[in-house]
């Protein structure tokens, strides 16, 4: 008897729950931060809607079938470590990091998107372009704070 064939859409969707896991660990530490205030504030505002984030793909992920996970401790461990970097003057590195973690995101959530729009899944295709446009806007905004 074969093993049952695994989803790839969902494999996929589980590596974007992991990359939301490791954004929230990653903009709560930033957020912390005294030397700049304004930044700090606006990564506060990320990591609000970064739980929204995981709340939307989480229950997408169920009502196509998955069990996605609730947390993960290596992304946490792998955010603070680069929350370390950033405490010892790699702060540009640490949101340049970010910066690329979003707009990946925010294209693989687009893949997600077609995919499902092609499968008759249209509600399903606008909560992943919703998704998308939430990275889409976080990158936006990482742009202007690394170009600075």
């Amino acid at each position: 008897m074969s093993p049952p064939s695994r989803d790839p859409l969902l494999d996929d969707m589980r590596l974007a729950l992991l990359s939301e896991f490791g954004a929230r660990a990653m903009y709560g530490h930033l957020s912390r931060s005294r030397r700049d205030p304004e930044l700090a504030a606006l990564l506060a505002r990320f990591c609000v809607e970064e739980d929204e984030q995981i709340a939307k793909l989480r229950a997408l992920m169920t009502s196509l079938g998955a069990r996605p996970p609730a947390t993960s401790r290596r992304r946490r461990f792998a955010a603070w470590l680069l929350h370390l970097a950033g405490c010892v003057g790699w702060r540009r590195f640490a949101l340049r990091l970010c910066l690329e973690s979003e707009e990946t995101v925010a294209r693989w959530y687009a893949h997600y998107a077609i995919h499902l729009v092609r499968t008759g899944r249209a509600e399903e295709a606008r909560a992943c372009e919703t998704l998308g446009l939430t990275k889409h806007r976080h990158a936006l905004a990482l742009q202007a704070w690394i170009e600075r």
